[in-house]
């Protein structure tokens, strides 16, 4: 009997600064996830996206929910990370 072949789930990350805590947002499942660096929060989103993952596919309504939200698996190879981050900006306003 093979190797089962690995499914990936690749999503986005939005980071936010708040207050002295960073944020993470995984737009696709609307997953949020804290820490008190960009790294941090970001390991405990990934901590929180397999989770809940997980706890689909044992509720067996793991396809559904990927079906709803149109997402596809990728079954060939994980993604190459790329940093997204979101900033406000102030600039002056004419008067």
């Amino acid at each position: 009997m093979g190797e089962a072949q690995k499914a990936y789930f690749n999503y986005s990350i939005v980071v936010r600064k708040e207050g002295k805590q960073y944020s993470c947002w995984c737009p696709e499942l609307d997953v949020a996830s804290s820490g008190e660096t960009i790294e941090q929060a970001s390991k405990n989103l990934e901590d929180a996206v397999k989770c809940l993952l997980e706890t689909y596919a044992e509720l067996g309504e793991l396809k559904q929910l990927l079906a709803e939200r149109g997402i596809s698996l990728n079954s060939e190879t994980k993604c190459t990370p790329v940093f997204l981050a979101e900033a406000r900006v102030s600039v002056p306003a004419a008067t």
